[in-house]
């Protein structure tokens, strides 16, 4: 981290001096198709494709669009596959954004580390280990999720938003060749009563939110400085067993301050969510609120799209808080095959805790599933890379890793957009 904190100072002159050419408006629809061949430490080898489509009208909210659609479809070697689907149109109905997505997710060795994080212990020769044909801290998770939500435009850049999300997640134990079944911590909860009986298989649910939002920022997809905050409620119902419903109270607050203009942005990213009011049931306490579902993956303290550096799902709890501290860089401005393509450089540092645990008193009093939580703020830093092409289109690459050993090693996330 030193050495390439040293790299990117020496860098930055050149990069302040260099002149910008400012890009002409796109016009019309853009269509982007690209392989996704990626990497990520938790999933392994990924293969599959996705297409970005924005339509720009005249050209005159260039940058931003009218209409995006996006469509995803991958297989991981570790034993997932996804089909994404999402709509996101600002114009469709004069004064609302309207933003819908639907999406199925099969993970064969989903990440289950327990609950409460760190206060959960973690033993790396259990975790996927050939050797041993053991895959303690996995199960197989299979999600389809639907989600629709309006916002409408307001005084002041204050907008009012309404929205409803359909779950409906199937578990089971870790169903990989090779390796034990029935040797997994997700057998080994339900067996103590952490995990009920009649949660263990997962179930359905309706999640209805409402709230505001704030946006002042000066371009959506790779801001150079502006304010983008979220407030809003959950009222999440049980459509499985009539009994697992509950509150959560969700804030995001996205911060860009231009250092250099068009050069040097600093980012940063405070969130939480946080249940309140009734029981949540275990197979939802990964699942992260949000508006826009615009990738596949939105699950877990521990990830690509919510704090880099810690290894997938390692942090559940019924309330989180986190923020994504981050330096952005551009670096490059070139033309490549007629495309405009920018190289950013981002050194970054994310933080974790736990605002409300989930059944910790019941852990605590079963041996071996419990260790003291020494540190409340969990730490993670690295640097990623991204590749913008067209504005609009956002390749990158993430090196992390966190400060404790229970949480990281190293890892290595491939995304097609920032965290952020």
């Amino acid at each position: 981290m030193k050495r390439f904190l040293t790299v990117l100072l020496c860098l930055l002159p050149a990069v302040l001096l260099r002149a910008q050419e400012e890009p002409a408006p796109k016009t019309g629809w853009a269509f982007s198709p690209l392989p996704d061949v990626s990497y990520d430490s938790d999933q392994g080898v990924k293969l599959g494709a996705f297409a970005n489509i924005f339509y720009y009208g005249d050209g005159s909210v260039y940058p931003n669009f009218l209409h995006h659609v996006a469509v995803a479809g991958a297989w991981a070697s570790k034993g997932s596959w996804y089909l994404h689907g999402m709509f996101d149109s600002a114009s469709l109905i004069p004064g609302v954004r309207f933003t819908a997505s639907l999406t199925y997710r099969d993970v064969s060795a989903n990440n289950f580390y327990g609950f409460n994080g760190i206060a959960s212990p973690y033993d790396k020769e259990l975790d996927m280990n050939r050797l041993t044909r053991t895959a303690y801290y996995s199960n197989h998770r299979r999600m389809i999720r639907g989600a629709a939500v309006f916002q409408r435009e307001g005084k002041n850049r204050l907008n009012w938003m309404g929205g409803a999300v359909f779950r409906h997640i199937r578990l089971q134990d870790c169903s990989l060749e090779n390796y034990d079944s029935g040797n997994s911590l997700y057998m080994a909860y339900r067996s103590a009563g952490l995990i009920r009986p009649d949660e263990a298989a997962g179930g359905a649910s309706l999640e209805l939110k409402g709230g505001v939002t704030y946006d002042s920022r000066d371009v959506e997809l790779f801001p150079g400085k502006g304010i983008y905050g979220e407030l809003y409620l959950n009222g999440n119902l049980d459509l499985s067993h009539g009994k697992y419903h509950y509150a959560q109270l969700v804030g995001h607050f996205r911060h860009f301050v231009p250092i250099v203009k068009d050069r040097v942005v600093f980012a940063y990213h405070l969130g939480l969510q946080h249940q309140f009011l009734g029981e949540m049931p275990f197979y939802n306490l990964t699942e992260l609120s949000t508006l826009l579902y615009q990738y596949e993956e939105f699950e877990g303290l521990g990830s690509r799209y919510s704090v880099r550096g810690f290894r997938y799902n390692r942090i559940a709890a019924a309330g989180l808080a986190w923020s994504n501290i981050e330096l952005r860089a551009t670096v490059a401005n070139f033309t490549l095959f007629k495309q405009r393509v920018s190289l950013v450089l981002m050194p970054f540092v994310d933080l974790a805790a736990i605002t409300r645990p989930f059944r910790l008193d019941e852990q605590r009093a079963l041996p071996g599933f419990y260790q003291p939580n020494r540190v409340p703020i969990m730490v993670s830093g690295g640097v990623g890379g991204k590749i913008h092409i067209n504005a609009n289109t956002i390749l990158g690459v993430d090196f992390g890793k966190a400060l404790d050993p229970q949480l990281s090693d190293f890892t290595i996330s491939m995304a097609s957009t920032y965290i952020f």
